[in-house]
């Protein structure tokens, strides 16, 4: 599906194959042992099993090994993978080391990059320690098939194409839930989020706010019918393949006006937020006689649920100008 902004250009819906796909995934992903302190590592892979076939997965706390494992795509599928090291005590330092191999074998030894992170448990709380393998550190691919970095330097690791600091802070932790693989951060659901919002606007080309009775014009639309623009900001729900739907009633008599829904992604805004303009809301779907709503007030309803299956909801009191756009 596709979204006019206004600009001439269109904006597609984005995500929905690999969302699936972690929705699969988290299905099989244990959901770790309960505890007043916990840290659970998750791994992920930005090009899935393209390149990589195995992994040595090794964890220390305090510099005490305290889990071992090699996996491979000969067994099952790598991505996503939990490793629960035994860590009760925050003030201990776990370390993890990520050992990527070309081969579902890791014996063989054809190593194509390995990551390290150090980090605290949070006292009283069960974290997730998100690690993603990021193809920029290739070391036979790499940017621009040059190969990624080899970061041999203590405390060194590569992220994001380039030699850097393995520790992080507790702050970059995320609270732990059984379906982490869907719960990545994006703009506008970033980690730790808060309760979800919904704010309804209005605009063709960007958002706009609207005020308490704001007058909107409805106009004719290129294949007849009548709508008016709407547009939405809203933060801490997922930036893609959330559903935007909008209904609206009319006070007083209860007409109702037809639901319509989008599944397009929204875009950066200030302030935290996101937002998505340009959403074309039919007055006369289905037939109904748009003139039963010039003049006179309308309560527009705009919900955005996310694949989480989280939401929020916002209400605009607007009135419709009793004329069309560019008809005196």
């Amino acid at each position: 599906m596709s979204q006019n902004n206004g600009s001439g250009t269109l904006k597609r819906a984005s995500g929905s194959g690999l969302l699936l796909a972690f929705v699969a995934a988290a299905c099989s992903v244990p959901s770790g042992p309960p505890g007043d302190t916990a840290l659970t590592i998750g791994v992920q892979s930005d090009d899935g099993t393209a390149t990589i076939k195995s992994m040595h997965i090794t964890t220390s706390i305090d510099g005490v090994l305290a889990t071992d494992e090699t996996v491979s795509s000969a067994d099952a599928a790598l991505f996503p993978h939990e490793v629960t090291p035994p860590v009760s005590d925050a003030a201990k330092e776990v370390t993890v080391k990520i050992d990527a191999f070309a081969t579902p074998n890791a014996s063989q030894n054809i190593r194509i990059f390995t990551r390290t992170a150090r980090v605290h448990a949070v006292s009283g709380a069960h974290k997730l320690l998100r690690i993603r393998l990021d193809p920029r550190c290739d070391l036979a691919f790499g940017v621009g098939g040059t190969g990624g970095p080899d970061c041999t330097a203590a405390n060194q690791t590569c992220i994001s194409g380039a030699c850097a600091d393995d520790s992080l802070p507790a702050s970059a932790l995320e609270t732990y839930a059984s379906n982490w693989p869907l719960q990545q951060p994006d703009i506008c659901r970033p980690a730790n989020a808060g309760a979800p919002e919904v704010i309804v606007g209005d605009g063709q080309t960007d958002y706009l706010p609207l005020t308490n009775g704001q007058v909107l014009q409805a106009e004719a639309g290129p294949q007849g019918g009548h709508h008016i623009w709407i547009a939405v900001r809203m933060r801490n729900l997922k930036q893609a393949g959330s559903v935007t739907t909008i209904t609206a009633s009319q006070p007083g008599t209860g007409v109702p006006v037809t639901p319509t829904a989008f599944v397009f992604s929204f875009d950066r805004d200030e302030g935290g937020y996101c937002k998505l303009y340009g959403l074309r809301f039919q007055l006369d779907q289905n037939g109904a006689d748009y003139t039963q709503f010039l003049g006179k007030p309308l309560d527009v309803t705009v919900t955005v649920k996310d694949a989480l299956a989280q939401s929020a909801t916002g209400t605009a009191h607007i009135v419709i100008d009793s004329h069309l756009a560019g008809v005196p």
